[in-house]
């Protein structure tokens, strides 16, 4: 028989984008201050980083110090020699890229006993490469492994070994996990998206380069859209209509469930994925933390009046 879940009431939602989680801290700064706190935070990704960082007891700043003093040498190295190695030899499968330094951050930062007996459920999600499956683990079993494995970006990074079967990013198949919090029945969802797409109304691509950027971001947000999209035919097909959707600035009401959403205001750019840098991180902290005050306005109740 299946474990019946415990039932929550608030959950956020972080998704995948590499060196732009910072603006995910920048949100969670916002929602602090709000006296809003999750039951159940799931993530993907960098997401998944953030969410084990929030469950393993870290505070706001420490979360903050670690953002705006990471480096592209803390997270990822070409690995030169493994490079050259595949080209004269051709064997096997070779990244791109060497993590070892993300995982040297990760043990140093987290605090895995304290994630154990967190009182916020915490859920990360990776691709099973072999069968192709998304699969969930939650703080009772997370480990540095889980984390990595979660964010462990296709073809540039490695993948990860769980209990011996190998796992990459979680965002391949479900860059938005949204899905653990409806199976608890969450009523209360904050999703905090890192693309433009979906919120703000953008140009017509004018170069090739644009047009494939704007591919990659809608693959960013391409899960959301699906589940919002499965969602609003669910809703239609039982003859649900007390149904409130806004388009433009993506939010969601249906009897109680309510699903809002945080995403940035501009298009951040190829480059931004990886651009582990002071100064990245430093501006996605206060866009997240502005952004979240302007777009989660009426959710609050918020005054109109000027940040």
């Amino acid at each position: 028989m299946a474990k019946k879940l415990r039932k929550r009431n608030r959950a956020l939602i972080l998704s995948g984008g590499g060196a732009r989680g910072a603006y995910q801290v920048g949100v969670w700064k916002f929602l602090l201050e709000m006296g809003w706190r999750p039951d159940l935070i799931c993530g993907t990704s960098v997401g998944a980083i953030n969410a084990t960082a929030i469950g393993c007891g870290l505070n706001l700043e420490e979360i903050i110090q670690i953002w705006k003093t990471i480096e592209r040498g803390r997270v990822y190295r070409l690995s030169i020699w493994q490079q050259i190695l595949h080209l004269l030899f051709r064997r096997g499968f070779t990244p791109f890229m060497d993590t070892e330094p993300l995982k040297r951050l990760l043990h140093g930062s987290m605090n895995i006993p304290h994630l154990r007996t967190s009182d916020i459920e915490i859920i990360i999600t990776a691709v099973n490469i072999l069968t192709s499956e998304i699969k969930f683990f939650n703080n009772r079993v997370i480990d540095i492994e889980h984390v990595m494995a979660s964010s462990a970006i296709p073809i540039l990074f490695p993948w990860q070994y769980i209990d011996g079967v190998p796992h990459w990013d979680g965002g391949v198949m479900m860059n938005n996990p949204i899905l653990p919090a409806l199976e608890r029945g969450v009523k209360e969802i904050i999703v905090v998206l890192l693309s433009p797409v979906g919120g703000e109304r953008l140009s017509v691509p004018r170069t090739r380069r644009e047009a494939i950027e704007r591919v990659f971001e809608q693959q960013l947000i391409g899960s959301y859209e699906a589940f919002m999209a499965h969602l609003a035919y669910d809703q239609k097909i039982r003859g649900q209509t007390n149904i409130i959707q806004k388009m433009v600035r993506r939010s969601w009401s249906s009897g109680d469930l309510r699903i809002v959403t945080v995403a940035p205001e501009r298009m951040l750019g190829f480059h931004s994925i990886l651009n582990f840098t002071t100064r990245q991180a430093d501006y996605l902290i206060r866009e997240g933390f502005i952004d979240a005050k302007n777009q989660l306005a009426d959710f609050f109740n918020l005054s109109d009046d000027p940040y």
